[in-house]
């Protein structure tokens, strides 16, 4: 039990860490959440969920997330290791 407390607590860190990320990268381009949302195609309740950590978003999201920033999704995530 104490191990998968651990480990779910490693993974919502993680994930708090890549809303900061998007949410940096997002207000460095002067972009909305909702403009993010639309640029990327995605509800803007996923953009507002997601950077405040309460999502996992999806390889799929990531993906339209990095391309509306016009960045590599590598770039996106790699911060993060």
């Amino acid at each position: 039990f104490k191990f998968w407390h651990i480990l779910e607590n490693c993974v919502k860190m993680e994930t708090q860490k890549l809303g900061h990320r998007i949410k940096a990268l997002r207000k460095q381009s002067k972009l909305t959440q909702e403009k993010l949302a639309e640029m990327a195609k995605i509800d803007p309740k996923s953009v507002i969920d997601i950077e405040g950590g309460k999502r996992n978003p999806t390889l799929k999201s990531l993906t339209k997330i990095a391309s509306a920033l016009k960045i590599k999704l590598s770039e996106l995530v790699d911060s993060l290791a």
